[in-house]
């Protein structure tokens, strides 16, 4: 599993615990409905300035988002 990938379903994970549409978090976050859309699909190489963002928006630190992540395949 890709980074992005590891990203997207952190993402998916979070908003289906927290009970949040893709515009409720994107409101919470400060950016477009289509910015969260693109993180949580994996469509492109996501900043971390928008995990922060989205880290905001869930109410969490980013060293909390990336608790759960393990090393990445090769």
């Amino acid at each position: 599993m890709t980074i992005n990938e590891k990203v997207s379903a952190r993402i998916k994970e979070l908003r289906a615990q927290k009970h949040l549409t893709a515009e409720k978090l994107a409101w919470y976050s400060d950016l477009s409905k289509s910015c969260v859309t693109y993180a949580e699909k994996a469509q492109r190489d996501i900043r971390l300035s928008t995990i922060e963002s989205i880290c905001k928006g869930f109410g969490i630190s980013i060293a909390e988002f990336f608790s759960t992540f393990t090393e990445l395949e090769k």
